[in-house]
């Protein structure tokens, strides 16, 4: 299995919804943990990246090149839903300021660095215990509550 198929099942594994299991996700997941192809997960990093960094990242590991004005497909359909499911965490700074960057919270970089080995399932099972899924956060703002009508 490739890379991009790996972060794509771990994405799948920690309950993320379709919509954050694409190409765009996988690629924003492995250039956070610092992965390319010939990386083992045991060696994943995550220093502090801006989304310029990722897309960078992306097209010189896995020759897969984004335009710039690609920034806010990241920011939107990865980076946003990566910090709701405790992936991720920003430094602080203004969203605005150049100085703006995101790396893995130290929890998730323990749980990637776990994949592929023995630890993996009981890493991941203290990970989701610790951490609401994607998809139960996202499935709980659906349901409203109903109120009878009577006409």
């Amino acid at each position: 299995m490739n890379k991009r198929a790996e972060a794509k099942q771990i994405l799948l594994e920690l309950q993320v919804p379709p919509a954050q299991q694409s190409d765009v996700c996988c690629f924003a997941l492995l250039a956070l943990a610092g992965m390319s192809n010939n990386s083992a997960w045991n060696q994943a990093s995550n220093e502090w990246l801006r989304i310029h960094d990722i897309m960078s990242w992306t097209r010189k590991h896995y020759d897969v090149d984004y335009a710039e004005n690609s920034r806010e497909t990241f920011r939107k359909q990865a980076i946003h839903h990566f910090r709701n499911a405790a992936f991720i965490e920003d430094n602080g700074k203004a969203t605005n300021s150049p100085n703006y960057r995101y790396r893995l919270t130290d929890e998730m970089l323990a749980l990637l660095r776990s994949f592929g080995g023995e630890m993996w399932q009981q890493n991941k099972d203290k990970f989701t215990e610790e951490h609401e899924s994607l998809i139960s956060q996202y499935a709980s703002k659906k349901s409203m509550r109903k109120m009878p009508v009577k006409i």
